[in-house]
């Protein structure tokens, strides 16, 4: 089962927060106050130690700092008085706003004792008649291209909604960039769809203690998904707020409707959010899940029955279960035994 590191551990998002911050000005202040910060409440956040000297030659990103940025769910830029006078921070904002549009990452300018307009308009400490902006450009005049890229990020960057830092509040800015994080990271790394009389106390309860044993964040309903008759808003906003829905798949699924309620909500969250799906077919086949003399088909003839035919619910159901059999799955047969779980393997 390789696809627990592939997607979850070290998925396109390696990391929470990638910090874009000039050096010399923020280092051992701000930006170095903000990243202890986020690494209290585990944020995963990458902060440039070793790359944040002798950067202002370079014309291209360090590997390890483009992949960063592209493996981060959030980009917070802290925009100082010398921020624009290093091409490594200029390169790391071209990009930054490059993955905001192509990825849909969260971009989240801080004004550090620069004013937004000066940096939208590029003026006072951004502008010309800063000997050390002057001196920058008159350095790198031979890429007329590369100089565009970065003033049009500099100008773009302030259309985004950020804050102003105030030296005097410095403690509850961070405090607010914090809080605003954690609400909009994932709550849960998995969330584990399974009809409990089937596998809660085998495979699916075996899975779930595994996982924790890695690390991982499990929410998995174990107070009897059977109980109610109209799946909770607790359970619709934890599908929202997981990385990956692991469904086990197994002989009575399809006769949950709180199970059907959701895998359609998966579904869903992969389309609109992008959301990873990993089913997994528990001593059944996929083909099952549309074979009218299966456990399946016997469950949607009898919702028919119950919810009629053209019932909306029937037809979302029955969509769900079509989607999720086209998906790339993993197969457990009559008699695997295990032992344990290796993610790694």
């Amino acid at each position: 089962m390789a696809m627990m590191n592939e997607e979850v551990d070290g998925s396109s998002y390696k990391y929470d927060v990638f910090l874009s911050f000039r050096g010399e000005d923020t280092y051992c202040t701000f930006a170095g106050n903000l990243y202890h910060a986020l690494r209290n409440k585990k944020i995963k956040t990458f902060f440039p130690h070793d790359q944040i000297q002798n950067d202002d030659e370079e014309l291209q990103l360090s590997p390890s700092i483009l992949k960063a940025i592209q493996e981060s769910r959030i980009s917070i830029v802290v925009l100082s008085k010398n921020y624009a006078t290093s091409t490594r921070c200029l390169n790391e904002l071209v990009i930054i706003l490059q993955c905001m549009k192509m990825k849909n990452q969260l971009v989240w300018p801080i004004f550090y004792e620069v004013h937004s307009s000066d940096v939208k308009l590029q003026r006072c400490k951004y502008g010309s008649s800063s000997k050390a902006i002057l001196k920058f450009r008159e350095r790198f005049k031979d890429y007329p291209r590369r100089m565009w890229e970065w003033q049009q990020a500099l100008s773009q960057v302030t259309s985004i909604a950020g804050w102003n830092y105030g030296i005097k509040f410095e403690y509850e800015l961070i405090q607010k960039i914090v809080e605003l994080t954690v609400q909009s990271l994932p709550r849960y790394d998995v969330f584990l769809s399974f009809c409990g009389e089937d596998t809660r106390y085998s495979f699916t309860g075996f899975l779930y203690h595994a996982l924790r044993l890695e690390g991982f964040k499990i929410f998995m309903d174990d107070e009897g998904l059977e109980g109610g008759n109209q799946i909770s808003q607790t359970l619709l906003k934890a599908i929202e707020k997981s990385r990956l829905s692991i469904v086990v798949l197994s002989e009575n699924y399809g006769y949950s409707t709180w199970c059907l309620d959701e895998l359609v909500k998966i579904m869903e969250c992969k389309k609109t959010n992008n959301k990873l799906v990993w089913p997994l077919f528990y001593k059944i086949e996929q083909s099952d899940l549309s074979y009218k003399k299966s456990s399946y088909g016997k469950a949607m003839a009898a919702h028919e029955d119950r919810f009629g035919k053209e019932s909306e619910n029937v037809q979302k159901w029955r969509s769900a279960l079509s989607e999720v059999a086209l998906l790339k799955a993993d197969h457990i047969k009559e008699n695997d035994v295990f032992v344990g779980t290796n993610m790694n393997s």
